[in-house]
């Protein structure tokens, strides 16, 4: 139970982790604050959830005999995977893609003056 525990917490901060230092930057404010935070603790908890499947389906190929049923675990493990940290991830997507953009500077071809 620990282990469990202790791999789902290492996935879901390394996820946290990896999308604070690749995402790209978003609005300042109270509005890009919030988003960011979202996104990053969405992201952590479907990467967690992706190593809380893996665990569990190595715990259950570990349980089964040799060779029987081994390829339906593999397959449910899988789809365990898709289905909930697919849909977490798609959340983390969404909140990016309404989040508040950094705005750009403008280029000198586009800075006509008055």
């Amino acid at each position: 139970m620990v282990v469990l525990i202790v791999v789902t917490v290492a996935c879901f901060g390394a996820g946290v982790v990896a999308v604070s230092r690749y995402l790209p930057e978003l609005a300042d404010g109270p509005a890009g604050t919030l988003a960011f935070f979202v996104i990053c603790g969405l992201s952590g908890a479907a990467v967690g959830l992706v190593g809380l499947h893996v665990y569990l389906t190595i715990r259950q190929l570990e349980e089964t005999s040799r060779g029987q049923f081994s390829e339906l675990v593999v397959a449910d493990g899988l789809t365990s995977i898709l289905l909930d940290s697919g849909t977490v991830a798609g959340l983390a997507l969404i909140a990016y893609l309404l989040a508040p953009r950094q705005p750009s500077a403008a280029s000198p071809s586009e800075h006509r003056p008055p």
